[in-house]
């Protein structure tokens, strides 16, 4: 796929891995539109980066995500690429005394139901381009569980067989929309990179110059999947041994 001169819809696309996808994006010619909840985060990234535009919107709430969809289809109707990256991760202990139950389903709301609502509100839009793309952003937890991020690693592996499904059922439908998903390890320079190091510091990252790499080159050869790192031991390690890696990410 064609990455330039193109309208890209970018969710969580303020920090971390959406944003770095973003810039890169727009670097190449394209109109960029960046979601995040927080109006004054969304200034400041665009202030600081030019060219970027930024769009209010929860994509945890699907009134929010309804009215996302109607002004980008009033207002961008060529927008032919969606970057799914919003995400949170937390790591706590489901044995605690005084467990939150709306707050322990909260990566659900925005990882699994984010993914999942923004990809159906926009399909009508997507279809109605000669070339469009759905990327989803699942993680190398969702082949193996990690014991300390017990929800994230249950929406991980959500949207990586919702991405599947979506995939089949677009090909089925004769849909011209290409679906990829983008499967990262531990990445540094991200928000999710604290959470994560709760497991010792013993995970390599990479980087995300080189996920974005790699996530490019994938978009560009129209990849079902990116796999990069680590990730590609533990697809093979969720296999043959996913309980023997499992337990070792809580060994101290």
């Amino acid at each position: 796929m064609q990455l330039s001169n193109r309208t890209i819809i970018v969710t969580g696309g303020t920090s971390g891995i959406g944003l770095a996808f973003a810039l890169a994006l727009l670097k190449r010619g394209n109109t960029v539109i960046v979601i995040g909840r927080n109006q004054a985060t969304l200034d400041r990234v665009t202030s600081q980066h030019k060219g970027l535009i930024g769009l209010q919107g929860d994509v945890s709430s699907a009134s929010s995500v309804r009215e996302m969809a109607a002004f980008l289809r009033d207002n961008y109707p060529e927008a032919s690429i969606l970057f799914n990256s919003a995400g949170i991760m937390r790591a706590f202990e489901l044995t605690e005394d005084h467990l939150d139950l709306e707050q322990s389903t909260a990566e659900v709301e925005t990882n699994l139901n984010g993914t999942i609502w923004m990809t159906e509100a926009l399909l009508p839009q997507l279809s109605q381009q000669d070339e469009a793309m759905i990327v989803t952003v699942s993680s190398g937890l969702s082949y193996v569980t990690s014991p300390l991020h017990p929800v994230y690693s249950a929406t991980k592996a959500g949207v990586h067989m919702f991405t599947d499904a979506l995939r089949i059922q677009l090909s089925n439908a004769g849909k011209n929309i290409h679906v990829m998903e983008l499967v990262p390890p531990l990445v540094s320079e991200t928000n999710l990179q604290s959470d994560a190091h709760s497991s010792g510091g013993r995970v390599p990252n990479m980087s995300l110059d080189t996920l974005v790499k790699h996530g490019i080159q994938g978009m560009e050869r129209n990849k079902k999947r990116v796999v990069p790192g680590l990730s590609k031991f533990l697809r093979f390690a969720g296999k043959f041994f996913p309980d023997a890696i499992s337990k070792s990410m809580v060994r101290g």
